[in-house]
């Protein structure tokens, strides 16, 4: 009973594999993977969204949470963050043309995009991505010896 979108958003199959709490009959076999490669700039950006991919892109790469597959979702993060950032600057520039609806509206279109890649406390604590060989731990020189 509910709507399919209720609740808790699933695990990954892979985090489920990793901890041993997948089940054979509950996993997905047609689960997307993510393509490997890089995650290129488009030209198409604007100036604005061009600043916005410059600094919050290197973040979400080091984090993992932006990859190839993500890139159109976080194109239109960058535009929409640049319309924001445009309208925050009216309201000082030129209060007459600025419009406080509308700066909401854009406050309120980008919040989920801040929980999809992890751009907020909570939102980092719903994620989760495979870990970089350069993320784990070191291991003792004795771990593993007393098998």
């Amino acid at each position: 009973m509910g709507f399919e979108n209720s609740g808790r958003r699933p695990k990954p199959t892979a985090l489920k594999v990793l901890l041993g709490t997948a089940r054979k009959d509950r996993l997905n076999p047609l689960e997307p993977k993510v393509p490997e490669g890089e995650v290129e700039k488009p030209d198409t950006l604007s100036v604005e969204a061009c600043r916005v991919w410059d600094s919050v892109a290197p973040v979400l790469l080091y984090m993992g949470t932006l990859t190839p597959a993500d890139q159109q979702t976080f194109v239109a993060y960058c535009e929409l963050q640049a319309a924001f950032t445009y309208q925050a600057q009216l309201r000082d520039l030129r209060p007459g043309d600025f419009n406080p609806r509308l700066l909401g509206d854009l406050a309120n279109k980008l919040r989920p995009f801040f929980d999809y890649f992890g751009m907020t406390p909570s939102g980092r604590a719903r994620l989760s991505v495979p870990r970089k060989k350069q993320d784990e731990e070191p291991q003792s020189k004795w771990a593993g010896s007393l098998k």
